[in-house]
């Protein structure tokens, strides 16, 4: 196992550029995440009895925009999924599950055994909806496509996850003393956080591709 961090910086770099070049997308795509994240908040505050129905809408809305931004980087890279379109919800949520039960038993174990499931995972979306993979089989070829890059997918799901996770830390230190500064919050605190939720995912995509790109040199340079 090899400990390179050298193709995080790339990737971290192609993610903003891929983001940049489908702009108009990509600003629809996040301010729907900004207002299903403050829409949570409002809920959660002032109509806590309604609080799971919203998660459960506001889950399933996250993987459709996870699914929707990915197949538009893989597009972008004129990479034609084996069923195009297709978001596959169902299969996104048991790859979500397994993820999380994982990374969160691997986190509560030490936190780095967490940290290196998420890496050693982070491409299982993108290759469940390229290639039209099962859950499993998704989750095992992104552990074996990351065996030689594992560190740099480790780096870009540790900045994503401290990205989401920063505004919650913020709030312990922020007073919202009238209505008007707990919306300003919301809002403020969602952007940081659906941002880096969104950066994840783009990132995952784009890890994906560059992978991708690194086996097609080798196979032309060695045949």
């Amino acid at each position: 196992m090899q400990l390179d961090v050298s193709l995080a910086a790339t990737v971290a770099r192609e993610t903003f550029e891929r983001m940049h070049a489908d702009v108009s997308n990509f600003a629809i795509l996040f301010g729907i995440l900004i207002a299903t994240g403050v829409g949570y908040d409002v809920v959660a505050t002032w109509y806590p009895g309604a609080a799971f129905g919203y998660q459960i809408g506001f889950l399933f809305a996250n993987l459709i925009i996870q699914a929707w931004a990915t197949l538009l980087i893989l597009d972008g890279a004129g990479i034609a999924p084996a069923r195009p379109w297709k978001l596959r919800i169902g299969s996104m949520f048991g790859v979500g599950l397994l993820f999380g039960l994982g990374v969160g038993f691997g986190l509560l174990l030490l936190i780095l055994p967490g940290a290196y499931l998420a890496g050693r995972w982070l491409l299982a979306v993108p290759i469940l909806l390229a290639e039209d993979r099962a859950v499993s089989d998704a989750l095992s070829e992104s552990w074996e496509r990351t065996g030689n890059s594992w560190a740099s997918c480790t780096v870009i799901a540790v900045v994503a996850f401290a990205w989401q996770l920063a505004p919650i830390a913020a709030g312990l230190f922020v007073e919202t003393s009238n209505e008007a500064a707990q919306w300003g919050w919301m809002f403020l605190s969602n952007t940081v956080s659906q941002a880096g939720w969104l950066f994840g995912v783009v990132a995952a995509a784009t890890f994906y591709i560059a992978l991708g790109r690194r086996q097609s040199g080798a196979v032309e340079i060695f045949g």
